[in-house]
């Protein structure tokens, strides 16, 4: 039995030009390879096993990070189950001399795998430590049993390869995966698809909003199907929603398997992104009306999500600024 306190890990990042978007600030696909490889290495410490992400959620950008801010990813697990584990992110960045900021928070889940990729049972448990730990560790249990409930109907997902809804404002990519993707033998290392992932949606709502943005938030992410090395990546995205200066961008992945003929849906994404001038405040969009049945429906879907989202984030700056006990 290890406590949650022994799961820490912290890991520093200079933050380069090469790592900055077009308004001069961290690169949110940057900020998510970060949290995961955190994650991934605090859960690594317990379990002595391989790992694969299996979902990420309630991760919002709180403050902007700039080129040359020191970043201070801080991560612990705070369940164990039979074969995933429960791990929180938080993110604190600062200038110089000047005192550290919380950035960003994000919950992460992995399962631990094999060298073939299936999953394996866990050995070590979580004991907590004191009153803190154990609070601590009920909620993370609540929060794996509402994901266990919003992964119900993850087979049928899985088989939903549907793109013919494309909607009113949509792009479509293709990516292949190379041996510089994965982490563990063939398997894509998660943290890099979300590179990938934060891109495709940033250019989609740069073709609408016709200036800068900036990723604010994305919302629960789950994967149904692990990707390969020599998969085709099907990158969907689409406008869903515009409000006076934020957007829901949603994208739907695809990993195609060209040899079998087969192909899976492994993850859909909605991320809210933001315009900002060049002072890096909010910028007014231009009006999006949808027009077609499918643009309505995302449209409302959209808006629910939204609801959602600021239910959650209000919830979370109730926890106070660093999300755990260290």
């Amino acid at each position: 039995m290890v406590s949650i306190a022994s799961t820490f890990i912290e890991m520093l990042h200079h933050v380069f030009p090469q790592q900055a978007n077009p308004a001069g600030t961290l690169y949110g696909g940057w900020m998510m390879n970060w949290i995961v490889t955190a994650g991934n290495l605090a859960a690594l410490r317990l379990t002595k096993r391989p790992l694969l992400l299996a979902s990420l959620e309630d991760l919002f950008f709180l403050q902007p990070v700039r080129i040359g801010d020191v970043v201070t990813v801080r991560a612990v697990v705070e369940y164990v189950g039979n074969t995933s584990l429960e791990v929180e992110a938080v993110v604190f960045c600062k200038t110089f001399n000047e005192e550290e900021r919380l950035c960003t928070r994000a919950r992460m889940s992995f399962v631990s795998i094999d060298v073939q990729g299936k999953p394996v049972p866990i050995e070590q448990r979580i004991e907590p430590a004191n009153d803190n730990e154990r609070k601590i560790h009920r909620y993370a249990r609540e929060i794996r049993e509402w994901r266990l409930a919003r992964i119900a109907q993850r087979k049928q997902r899985l088989l939903d390869t549907n793109l013919e809804d494309a909607g009113q404002m949509s792009l479509r990519v293709h990516r292949l995966v190379f041996p510089e993707d994965a982490i563990y033998g063939n398997l894509m290392y998660g943290g890099n698809l979300l590179l990938m992932l934060d891109e495709i949606m940033a250019i989609m709502a740069m073709k609408f909003a016709k200036g800068t943005i900036v990723t604010a938030s994305l919302d629960a992410l789950d994967f149904y199907h692990p990707i390969y090395v020599g998969n085709v990546l099907i990158l969907a995205t689409s406008l869903n929603y515009a409000g006076r200066s934020s957007m829901e961008i949603g994208v739907k992945v695809m990993a195609e398997d060209p040899i079998n003929h087969v192909v899976y849906h492994t993850c859909t994404a909605y991320a809210t992104c933001v315009k900002v001038d060049t002072n890096g405040r909010p910028s007014p969009l231009t009006p999006f009306i949808p027009v077609t049945d499918v643009g309505k429906r995302r449209w409302a879907e959209a808006g629910q999500r939204k609801q959602h989202r600021m239910q959650r984030l209000n919830e979370l700056e109730t926890q106070g600024p660093k999300g755990f006990c260290l």
